[in-house]
């Protein structure tokens, strides 16, 4: 049994196949049946080179996944940290975080790594994550929402999410 994950192609631009990193959208990683050991292995099998995290600790603990950064770090994963509420929309504490950690998600989506992108179901904060990774990456919000809702239809249909996600990207 895998984990469920959908890849989304960052660099479709790239020259060669080495330079075009992905995001793996996710849900929770050790859950949906697989243990979290057994997750983090999968992931580091598709290439995966770090984790966001969309989830706060209580979700974590609730899932039995407190020690996901740890265990991915011990994987040569790397680990980052970044809870939204559930159905709202990031504040500033978000915005402060994200940018200690978003020059090194860039580059390893330039080297060609992938990064999976996870809050517990995988699609609304989630959807969040891959936005403001893309948005950086230069897209246009009309393409990321297209893009992201082909894989997780469950993304961007909160108001306030897609408001919020609206004025990042201007």
């Amino acid at each position: 049994m895998t984990h469920p994950t959908w890849e989304l192609p960052v660099n479709q631009l790239a020259d060669n196949q080495e330079e075009k990193g992905a995001l793996v959208l996710t849900p929770c990683p050790g859950t949906k049946g697989v243990s979290l050991i057994d997750t983090l292995t999968q992931f580091a099998s598709q290439g995966v080179k770090a984790i966001v995290t969309a989830i706060n600790h209580d979700e974590m603990q609730s899932k039995g996944v407190e020690s996901l950064g740890e265990e991915a770090e011990k994987l040569g994963i790397r680990w980052f940290y970044a809870p939204i509420e559930d159905d709202c929309a990031p504040g500033a504490e978000f915005a402060a975080t994200w940018s200690t950690f978003n020059t090194e998600l860039h580059d390893i989506l330039a080297g060609g790594g992938k990064i999976a992108l996870h809050c517990m179901g995988g699609s609304g904060r989630t959807g969040l994550l891959a936005a403001h990774v893309l948005i950086e990456q230069g897209w246009t919000l009309t393409d990321i929402i297209e893009q992201v809702q082909a894989l997780r239809p469950g993304a961007f249909t909160k108001p306030v999410q897609v408001e919020y996600i609206q004025a990042v990207a201007k």
